[in-house]
């Protein structure tokens, strides 16, 4: 079984976060939410959740796969975490997925993982401040990276994470089971 850390920090965009959550664990993936600080964590629409475990309490070599939800001032969160910088930069060092949406493609710029191409919320770009930018596509692969533009594409995003994490059967099955058309 795969294994996905989702990253909450407080702010973070609530539809996006149970988008990932939900879909990688309808396809059978062991989708973990993890709070970067307490397990409480309010969204930025003050939707509460408990996380399943705190960031520091995290065995990140488990793990396959890191994905950011976006949201305001989550994402800010993210990019200011040295702790959350650094493994991202471990994780794209030994060539493991990363997946950011919306405003949280800031944290992997922040980390310099970014490689040539990333899609992120419109008009955030410029807080990303990394060359690569593309506006035309709703979810992006680059290398070992996937990104995604904000709430309307989450569930896109999670699908495609999906697709690469289980293949095309369980991608095609809960697809079909969300009665979902892309």
């Amino acid at each position: 079984m795969k294994n996905v850390a989702v990253i909450l920090a407080n702010g973070f965009e609530e539809m996006e976060a149970m988008s990932i959550l939900d879909i990688l664990r309808r396809g059978g993936v062991n989708a973990v939410a993890v709070a970067l600080e307490e397990l409480d964590v309010a969204g930025a629409h003050q939707v509460k959740v408990q996380a399943d475990i705190k960031f520091d309490d995290v065995n990140f070599s488990e793990f396959n796969m890191i994905v950011l939800p976006g949201g305001l001032p989550g994402a800010e969160y993210l990019a200011k975490s040295v702790k959350l910088q650094k493994v991202l930069q471990e994780f794209d060092k030994s060539g493991k997925k990363l997946g950011a949406i919306c405003a949280a493609p800031w944290a992997l710029g922040t980390a310099g993982v970014l490689k040539n191409a990333y899609t992120c919320y419109p008009g955030f770009e410029a807080t990303v401040a990394k060359a690569g930018y593309n506006p035309n596509q709703n979810v992006l692969r680059d290398e070992n990276i996937i990104t995604s533009k904000g709430p309307a594409t989450a569930m896109e995003f999670a699908l495609e994470i999906l697709r690469d994490l289980a293949g095309e059967v369980v991608y095609s099955e809960v697809k079909s089971g969300l009665l979902f058309q892309i």
